[in-house]
């Protein structure tokens, strides 16, 4: 269904990307994207490519995303092609502008990009044309382009339940636009791995998403919530019939309320203008989390369509034919349970929406078979079904439960969705009981009737346990082992090979009722680490999981929902920057002091063994550990034991100690005296005096025959003179 945008598909050698590429965009009452040709461009960092082998991949199909055993630690080094598309508006109405840059990294040294065969009016600059839609990098320019002219306007057929008054899906009426950026494939092969990201930006006045832009003046109000942020762009041709602050509350409230899995870091939400364009659907989601809803729509309706458009950002599940219907099912009942839990619309509103699943011909339909739909009923008995199972699980679990248990669950499936795995996630938040009735609801043409306001109070009086995660504070991402322990950042968190990652989460229930929380941890998709326990109602815990690595590679960690991506290579080389010695010139036999300045330059810690040599051999070794950017001595004592010019050597670093005999560098056993007057004129032949101190074994009687010996010999010198 939707490819979520933060995922890394890691391959070997040669890559296809799309920059913008087919999905299915959820409409607001409207058809799939294989009926109305509609297109979105999942998120960047879509892929990486190193030296092994030879693969392609198409990062538009999920099941090539992501596979843990394509993860290697080729990753860790890879260089990135930035893949940019300028959107503006050009002359005539009814086609927007493009220009497509690539930033090019050394090790590339081929690279194909394709364009959709519906662009205009091509010109490249360090491209050559291989074909209509093809073209070849010249291998000589660093940043090269392809500058054309794409069509704006796309419409649908059929609108669906919530069906607008025209056929347009995206526009563009001259003065402003709402268009799908373009489909753009790369193709590269190089000597190492390779990573890409992409990205939207808007030439002159407009904003850009992953999968929609708007070209033209507005205004942006933002709101966040469950550490999403929400991007709202309201053109200047908008006239809101709800407030921006209102719409934001209502994204924010679904963003809490929907506990279904991780959430996107940012949705982007554009306000399309009524007055000048025939909607064909009242709001359209496409890609991972961009979505559009028309100005007139309110929150306060049971048909809410910015909760509708929400809901299908947080479907992160693909499905088979059989399990199509909870798409747009789940969608259409949460946007009017959470407006009656706003207390936005009250419950007879509420039940209007579920009874139309009760009437023909959408009730006579079997929602795990398509071909049996009528009059949308994928949307008007997928709702009440959804319903009913919700109310279901409610009851069985005395409200620790909900449907929103049978989402997780869809959400963190591999494979496509099947009406099977529906019920096996049924069976696992209520009991056999409730998937039995479930079976039946979704395998045959029966329908179930909409409960009255008391059916309502006993299963939803009390709101179930709402059990969330989240990584507990700034520092809640921590790194030990024998580099640091200190916290980290998170995008990307970066290791070294023996290194453990420790991390803190937030386990919170703001529901009603106690409920059980398993918080999961997920390696690649294998689960490294659990904890479980019991929250009362407004109760929150805190959690420590710890997981060390013991080899490169880049994986994705998941905690409880949210995705961290983590890098683990090996640790940097720590170099000498300075070495000293002192004395600089040393008698043999006395110690000497080595001082050796140590610096990691690097972004990662850095270790490793630096041994001291003396001529060249070896004297002593020292490990040495490192963080990014830290510096440090080590300090060494040696005795040379022969004279002459010795080198020491450390980590590359060299410097001469200049070792002698002893005295000042007279031969061994001479002595010399001062003589403070400059009188150079005595006996060459005369005796030096001897001191006190270099005679061994004197007390302070031999002292002084000492002193009356020395005074003799003395005056018996000056008497020769």
């Amino acid at each position: 269904m939707r490819e979520h945008a933060r995922r890394t598909t890691v391959l070997v050698l040669s890559v296809l990307l799309l920059a913008g590429v087919v999905t299915a965009p959820a409409l607001a009452g409207g058809a799939s994207a294989a009926e109305t040709g509609a297109s979105a461009m999942p998120g960047a960092s879509s892929a990486v490519t190193g030296p092994s082998a030879s693969a392609t991949v198409d990062a538009s199909d999920p099941a090539t995303v992501g596979p843990a055993a394509l993860l290697d630690s080729s990753t860790a080094t890879a260089e990135t092609v930035r893949v940019r598309n300028h959107l503006r508006r050009v002359e005539p109405a009814g086609e927007y502008g493009v220009r497509t840059r690539v930033e090019i990294p050394d090790r590339v040294v081929e690279l194909r990009i394709r364009i959709p065969d519906r662009a205009t009016d091509v010109s490249a600059d360090g491209f050559t044309r291989e074909n209509a839609t093809s073209w070849a990098w010249d291998e000589r320019t660093e940043r090269p382009r392809l500058t054309y002219r794409m069509p704006a306007n796309r419409t649908v057929e059929d609108g669906g339940p919530l069906e607008g008054d025209g056929r347009y899906l995206f526009v563009d009426v001259g003065d402003w636009a709402v268009v799908n950026p373009p489909q753009v494939g790369v193709r590269v092969q190089s000597t190492g791995p390779v990573r890409f990201e992409r990205e939207n930006v808007v030439a002159g006045e407009g904003a850009a998403g992953e999968s929609m832009a708007y070209l033209g003046p507005f205004e942006e109000h933002v709101g966040s919530a469950n550490g999403q942020r929400f991007r709202l762009i309201v053109p200047e041709n908008a006239e809101l019939a709800s407030s921006p602050d209102a719409i934001l509350r209502t994204l924010e409230h679904a963003s809490g309320a929907l506990r279904v899995g991780d959430r996107d870091a940012e949705v982007f939400v554009i306000a399309v203008p009524t007055s000048d364009v025939g909607w064909g659907v009242r709001g359209l989601q496409s890609g991972p989390a961009d979505m559009w809803v028309r100005d007139a729509e309110p929150v306060d309706d049971a048909t809410d369509v910015w909760t509708h458009e929400y809901v299908h950002t947080r479907q992160d599940y693909r499905t088979t034919a059989s399990g199509r219907w909870t798409t747009e099912a789940a969608a259409t009942y949460y946007a009017a349970l959470l407006a009656l839990e706003r207390g936005d619309v009250d419950f007879a509103a509420f039940r209007r929406i579920l009874r139309q699943g009760e009437r023909d011909p959408q009730a006579g339909a079997t929602l795990s078979q398509p071909a049996t739909w009528r009059n949308d009923a994928h949307y008007w008995k997928g709702a009440l079904v959804v319903g009913e199972i919700d109310r279901r699980i409610r009851l069985a679990t005395d409200g620790e439960d909900a449907f929103t248990s049978v989402l997780r669950e869809l959400n963190a499936a591999e494979d496509p969705v099947t009406n099977e795995d529906v019920l096996a996630a049924v069976a696992a938040a209520g009991g056999s009981d409730v998937r039995t009735t479930a079976r039946s609801f979704t395998t045959t043409d029966r329908a179930p009737t909409a409960w009255d306001r008391d059916a309502h109070d006993a299963a939803f009086g009390t709101l179930p346990a709402r059990i969330g995660y989240s990584i507990a504070g700034p520092d809640a991402v921590r790194v030990t082992g024998e580099y640091r322990d200190r916290a980290v950042d998170r995008d990307p968190i970066r290791l070294v090979v023996g290194e453990a990652l420790r991390l803190r989460v937030s386990v919170s229930n703001d529901g009603g009722t106690a409920g059980d929380y398993d918080l999961v941890v997920r390696l690649d998709g294998e689960t490294v680490a659990t904890r479980t326990g019991r929250l009362a109602a407004g109760e929150t815990t805190v959690e420590t999981v710890e997981h060390r690595f013991e080899a490169p590679g880049t994986h994705d960690l998941t905690v409880g929902g949210q995705s961290l991506r983590v890098s683990v290579t090996d640790p940097a080389t720590a170099a000498v920057d300075d070495l000293t010695v002192a004395p600089e010139t040393a008698v043999r036999g006395e110690t000497v002091a080595v001082t050796a300045a140590v610096e990691n330059a690097a972004s990662i810690p850095a270790g490793g063994s630096l041994t001291l040599r003396m001529n060249g051999e070896a004297v002593t070794t020292r490990e040495v550990r490192l963080d990014a950017g830290e510096r440090s001595e080590l300090r060494f004592e040696v005795t040379p034991d022969e004279s002459g010019e010795t080198t020491i050597e450390i980590g590359g670093e060299r410097v001469t100690l200049t070792v002698t005999d002893g005295g000042t560098g007279s031969d061994p056993g001479e002595s010399t005296a001062d003589d403070d007057t400059g009188d150079d004129s005595a006996d060459p032949d005369s005796e030096p005096l001897p001191s006190i101190e270099e005679v061994p074994g004197f007390g302070p009687a031999a002292a002084v025959i000492a002193l009356l010996l020395a005074t003799t010999l003395f005056a018996a010198r000056m008497r020769r003179r």
